[in-house]
């Protein structure tokens, strides 16, 4: 009965799919977010960023989030009583311009440095911005768990207003 009622379901899955209009022709993506934080993995990423903005004529935002929670140690933050240290700061500059040297001139992008959780920074510029897609990398594993996202690319393929891109 089961197998009859599987049946069933998909032939109204199929026949409801071709009942819907084509929308080839709204499909759209001029603006393109691409999160990094160096690894690999969002190398890759802003590889197939550049790749598909040139497909598609699209507009790159490179964009890096400095997390200090992460960065700084506990006692550093206590010990700094609110101060931001400059050198995180300067180092993540200095990586989204050697970013942006690589990018063809011909391709429009731009650069934007955060300071936050980079899972919800990531979502609330995507949003600003009005990106149609978020292309991010996963991080990079061992077979029984290369199957898992991480945590920042879980969060955002979760919670993105827009389609989400993830490059192994």
């Amino acid at each position: 009965m089961t197998a009859i009622k599987n049946e069933i379901d998909a032939k109204k899955i199929i026949a409801d799919l071709k009942a819907r209009p084509v929308a080839a022709n709204n499909v759209k993506c001029e603006k393109i977010l691409v999160p990094t934080d160096g690894s690999d993995g969002a190398f890759t990423a802003v590889m197939e960023g550049i790749r598909l903005a040139r497909a598609t004529n699209a507009e790159l935002t490179i964009l890096t989030v400095v997390d200090y929670d992460k960065d700084v140690a506990a006692f550093e933050q206590v010990s700094l009583s609110g101060y931001v240290p400059a050198e995180l700061k300067i180092t993540a500059y200095k990586y989204l311009a050697d970013i942006m040297h690589a990018i063809p001139p011909e391709i429009g992008a731009h650069t934007r440095l955060e300071v936050g959780v980079p899972s919800e920074k990531i979502i609330e510029v995507a949003t600003e911005e009005n990106s149609d897609l978020i292309c991010m990398g996963s991080r990079g594993l061992g077979t029984v768990e290369s199957l898992l996202l991480g945590s920042v690319s879980s969060h955002v393929l979760k919670y993105s207003p827009v389609p989400v891109l993830i490059c192994k």
